[in-house]
């Protein structure tokens, strides 16, 4: 893992959201990872609402993650049992962060009882990106970026942050 750095760093992120019924207008989960992100000093490099089965989400994700304007790929939404972002997203990741997914389930616990293990969420190095896969809630996206994406996401992190194995721009 490569270490911290003494100099932020602001990444360009986009923002996926899976959903067939959201729209620009009621995105509140998107919103809110937009928000944390522009608060912690990143740029959003682009944001979208699509809806697929596992190949079109996946073709989705791959353009992004050879968009050279793009560091980070955060989606939200498709990650129940029934959704197929994680199975989308998995031939795309090149090295899982299972730590991710194991924290993320955690945190969850302590949030919402047992219904955490459902969660599906997971993290990934896919093209030399970081790739998070969040739930669609707002509460469960809320916990995901202010406990572990948005610290991760700040090269100054000590003792190493996700942020440092990207390539500088």
């Amino acid at each position: 893992m490569s270490k911290a750095s003494d100099t932020p760093r602001s990444l360009r992120v986009a923002v996926l959201t899976y959903s067939n019924r959201r729209t620009g207008a009621d995105d509140s989960t998107g919103d809110l990872i937009r928000a944390q992100l522009i608060a912690a000093g990143h740029r959003v490099a682009a944001s979208a609402i699509r809806h697929g089965d596992a190949p079109v989400m996946r073709e989705f994700l791959r353009a992004w993650l050879a968009d050279p304007a793009i560091d980070v790929v955060i989606s939200n939404g498709g990650t129940g049992i029934g959704d197929c972002m994680p199975e989308a997203a998995a031939p795309l990741i090149e090295h899982d962060i299972p730590g991710f997914a194991v924290l993320f389930q955690v945190l969850s616990l302590e949030d919402v009882g047992s219904s955490g293990m459902l969660s599906r969420a997971c993290a990934g190095l896919a093209a030399g990106k970081l790739l998070f896969l969040l739930p669609g809630s707002a509460n469960g996206s809320r916990l995901a970026m202010q406990r572990l994406v948005i610290p991760q996401l700040d090269t100054t992190t000590r003792p190493c942050s996700l942020a440092g194995l990207l390539a500088d721009e």
